[in-house]
């Protein structure tokens, strides 16, 4: 029995309402060293968003739908993932994420939830996602992901900016669809730790953090180049978060790929975005180099983190008409 063909693609994402410079942001505004630093950095406007996370999915949810043609009663598992519920957990299951469910004509699937693996989100819902199409139990899974920052003092964090953002894909096992994208492996580490990576007292780098770090990088890089047989000098584009300059240079030293070869097309037009920019930065590399990316070219996603650790290698499915 052959295995499935995993594809993805159709990808829709919707950023908070609000674009912001650095400049206008009041807390950086009294502190022009970490202004210039972020500056320094790539980094320039973060997205601000006054509307709820159901809201915010639901503008994604139906971008990805009226690609290619996907129907809602065509979807039979549904991923919704967030690590910004806050404390108002109970209300968004109930209340909110129930309205834009229905608001997309998606009320007839259960939906899991992803909620612990923070920026890597995307690589745990994706694990899941693929167990249960290749089991055969589920045919066509839309995966959503929407986060915001709750606190205004954490949207300058660990180094980085921080945007609001929904982003959704279809993974189907129906290989006549024209997704972009064929799954060929993934893989996944965690390391659980309660250390912070800058110590808060001593405000010096825990260096076994650190280490641990980049030794989350090589596991997860060197298994699922393995699993998927390809060749890292294979792989036309590495997909990361947006990070500083120096953070994806340290993670291409780690992984062992030219730092060229790290998308970084949307570091200045909006940050990270927790788990939401893996993807909406797969889908502007692709966009930006249909003609370059034959069939079959391998691309490589990979997130990268303090506890959790993810990558998958995908091939090209086929050039968009």
């Amino acid at each position: 029995m052959n295995a499935k063909r995993l594809m993805m693609g159709a990808i829709g994402y919707e950023l908070g309402e609000h674009v912001e410079e650095l400049e206008d942001n009041m807390r950086l505004h009294e502190d022009r060293k970490s202004q210039l630093f972020l500056r320094s950095m790539g980094f320039g406007n973060y997205h601000r968003t006054e509307r709820s996370l159901g809201e915010l999915s639901a503008v994604a949810i139906k971008k990805t739908l009226s690609k290619y043609g996907h129907r809602p009663d065509e979807i039979d598992l549904l991923i919704f993932s967030s690590s910004t519920f806050g404390d108002r957990h109970g209300d968004v299951i109930d209340k909110d994420l129930a309205a834009c469910l229905i608001e997309c004509d998606l009320g007839h699937v259960y939906p899991l939830g992803v909620y612990l693996s923070q920026c890597n989100n995307f690589f745990a819902a994706l694990d899941i996602t693929s167990q249960y199409l290749k089991s055969g139990m589920k045919r066509k899974a839309l995966l959503v992901f929407c986060d915001k920052v709750l606190d205004e003092s954490t949207r300058f964090k660990n180094l980085a900016v921080n945007s609001d953002a929904a982003v959704a894909c279809i993974v189907s096992t129906e290989e006549h669809e024209s997704l972009p994208f064929e799954l060929k492996s993934i893989s996944t580490h965690s390391q659980i730790t309660v250390k912070d990576l800058i110590d808060p007292v001593s405000n010096q780098m825990n260096l076994d953090v650190h280490e641990n770090y980049l030794d989350g990088i090589r596991k997860v890089s060197a298994e699922a180049l393995d699993s998927a047989q390809t060749k890292l000098e294979e792989l036309k584009h590495v997909i990361c978060h947006n990070f500083s300059f120096s953070a994806l240079r340290q993670i291409a030293a780690t992984v062992g790929t030219p730092e060229s070869s790290i998308y970084k097309g949307n570091i200045g037009r909006f940050g990270h975005a927790y788990t939401c920019d893996s993807l909406i930065n797969l889908d502007s590399c692709y966009q930006e180099n249909i003609t370059a990316l034959p069939a079959s070219s391998r691309v490589a996603v990979i997130g990268t983190g303090l506890y959790f650790w993810g990558m998958a290698v995908l091939s090209i499915n086929k050039p968009r008409d």
